[in-house]
């Protein structure tokens, strides 16, 4: 899909709005020259946008469709200043309406139980469907009419041949389009009311919490094979929920893919929505790969009690207290990284709370009609805050200082978008020491398991998707025992026919296909880990020349080599990038050891 609704998506979380920064200054058109349009804010990003400011205001969408219509009328004629000037009043109105769709969204996930934000942000889903697909249409009817040279000249060569192919939505589409929404939400409200389930076993109810206390612990120890009945039990009471909305959403993107004239949904997802340059072909060349070096992983660092020590790391830092901590840091990395600091903190644009009715995770989005980038995060109160806020100050940073070239038309590269966060997540553990003292292996620990979990858990993901919409009419059943086949081929214990963990990852319902941009960027991070290892500014220097390609230009496979690092297609590359990662983790595995 465009860069309108997309997202930036990160630490197990899928959401949605716009992840990229804005489009190049421009003053309405005096000539017909471009490419533009004009810029929806004055400044980039926009100075008089605060935070808390910002009014949302729900959106009657009639005044909008019928300036559409007046452009398909003017599209039938000769008066090409006359388009350029309704263009620019259409396409800063679209900002402002992804921006709603942005609001409703945030408010959203700052409270899942609450129903007006709900129903708000299902509106907006659709809203910006159906606004976009009129405003797409309308262009393609002037890139058909006796102004589209001019037209041309003045949104450029890639924004004009993106209208001219344009393919309005059929009414199915917009039909299926808003239940998968509606089912989204539907999931998310399952997941956030889950952890009640109950499950008899022996005569004796159980629950998630007296299976996670003393209780469970005793199970264990005593009753192994009835610990993990249990918990498959209560896992399956979800599944039995979860699942058949799942189920609905593959085949409502089965049929997307058909309308669209794909073979499959993966092939959708991996052009439109993720801007990818490599193949489903090539990312299982990929997952093979990986499969080798997995198996290591979990037979001698999965269950390593270093990684449990995240919980009880210190210091435990509040939302503002953790963008105070990244601004005493972020210079010492890259002076670029002053100014978004500076913005983000000015303009309060970031949300990062506790909360049990809040989404887990983080993202990062921008509020297009400022050109203004924001954070989400859910506060945890353990190291995971400071690498969570770290990585989305990747995301930050590129997205206000790289605009989106166009915002109905441009299509970000994920690979490279997540290269700028997780890169810069990686390069922060230099600080750990300083930050962490005594609990610095515990986090630098954490973080350097993510990456290696990026990589394995991105290709796990991918590759049962994969097989999924190649094959949409599986039952919920073959679903779970797939998955169980797949997580055991990488080396994971997974005591059943059928694994239900699955369901978990937001991103298999909120966003298909995405997880192997965290496997294929996280590759490019942990090379500029090891770089920064023997010289910190060496690393700094691979990371920064990635943020500088952009996302909107060129692809992973074209900018990775030419940035000095090794692709995953390349023979033997995978086991050689991953190797100085694993060394580490068993120096930092061993040390822990020893001190107990």
């Amino acid at each position: 899909m465009p860069a309108i609704i997309s997202v930036i998506l990160s630490v197990a979380i899928v959401l949605g709005a716009s992840a990229g920064g804005g489009h190049p200054a421009q003053s309405p058109a005096e000539t017909l020259t471009g490419p533009g349009p004009a810029q929806v804010s004055a400044v980039y990003p926009s100075e008089d946008a605060y935070w808390a400011d910002i009014e949302y205001v729900h959106y009657d969408p009639e005044g909008f469709y019928a300036m559409t219509d007046e452009l398909s009328q003017l599209a039938e004629g000769e008066d090409a200043q006359a388009i350029a000037q309704l263009y620019d009043e259409l396409y800063a109105e679209m900002a402002h309406i992804d921006t709603l769709s942005s609001i409703a969204y945030l408010r959203y996930c700052a409270d899942v139980t609450d129903d007006y934000w709900s129903d708000e942000n299902i509106y907006c889903d659709k809203l910006s469907t159906d606004t976009y697909d009129a405003l797409c249409t309308a262009c393609y009817d002037v890139t058909q009419g006796p102004c589209a040279d001019d037209f041309r000249a003045y949104v450029g060569d890639q924004a004009a041949d993106e209208f001219a192919d344009y393919v309005p939505l059929t009414d199915r589409e917009s039909e299926l389009l808003e239940q998968e929404s509606k089912l989204v939400d539907e999931y998310n409200e399952l997941i956030n009311a889950s952890g009640n389930e109950e499950y008899e076993y022996n005569g004796s109810v159980w629950t998630w919490s007296k299976l996670d206390g003393a209780q469970g612990s005793y199970l264990a120890d005593t009753d192994y094979s009835g610990y993990l009945e249990v918990y498959a039990g209560l896992n399956k009471l979800l599944n039995d929920q979860v699942g058949p909305v799942f189920t609905q959403l593959v085949a409502i993107r089965a049929e997307i893919a058909e309308i669209e004239g794909y073979d499959s949904y993966t092939d959708l997802a991996y052009e439109q929505s993720f801007g990818r340059d490599y193949t489903g072909e090539e990312a299982q060349v990929f997952c093979d790969a990986v499969k080798e070096v997995a198996a290591e992983y979990y037979d001698e660092l999965y269950y390593s009690d270093l990684y449990y020590a995240y919980a009880d790391t210190e210091p435990v830092f509040t939302g503002d207290e953790l963008v105070e901590l990244l601004g005493e840091y972020v210079e010492k990395v890259d002076p670029i990284l002053v100014a978004p600091w500076q913005y983000m903190s000015e303009h309060g644009m970031y949300d990062l709370a506790v909360g049990s009715d809040r989404i887990p995770g983080a993202f990062t989005l921008t509020l297009s009609e400022y050109d203004a980038p924001f954070i989400f995060a859910t506060v945890q109160g353990n190291c995971i805050d400071l690498d969570t806020v770290s990585h989305e100050f990747g995301h930050y940073a590129d997205a206000y200082l790289h605009a989106i070239p166009n915002l109905l038309t441009s299509y970000g590269n994920y690979d490279l978008l997540e290269i700028h966060s997780t890169g810069l997540e990686a390069l922060f553990t230099e600080f750990y020491d300083d930050i962490y003292t005594a609990n610095a292996d515990a986090a630098e620990f954490w973080v350097l398991d993510g990456l290696m979990t990026s990589v394995i858990d991105g290709c796990i993901q991918d590759e049962f998707q994969r097989r999924i919409y190649a094959e949409p009419d599986m039952t919920l059943e073959q679903i779970n025992q797939l998955y169980a086949e797949i997580s055991t081929s990488y080396g994971k214990f997974v005591p059943w026919d059928e694994d239900y963990s699955w369901m978990y990852i937001t991103h298999t319902f909120e966003s298909p296909l995405y997880y192997i941009s965290y496997a294929a960027s996280a590759m490019a991070a942990v090379q500029i880990w090891d770089l920064a290892q023997e010289d910190f500014q060496s690393g700094v220097d691979a990371w920064r020349a990635v943020l500088d390609r952009g996302a909107y230009d060129e692809g992973y496979m074209t900018v990775l080599p030419e940035c000095g690092l090794r692709l995953f297609t390349e023979e033997g590359a995978v086991a050689e990038v991953l190797a100085p990662l694993m060394e580490e983790m068993y120096r930092l595995d061993a040390a822990y050891s020893s001190r107990r």
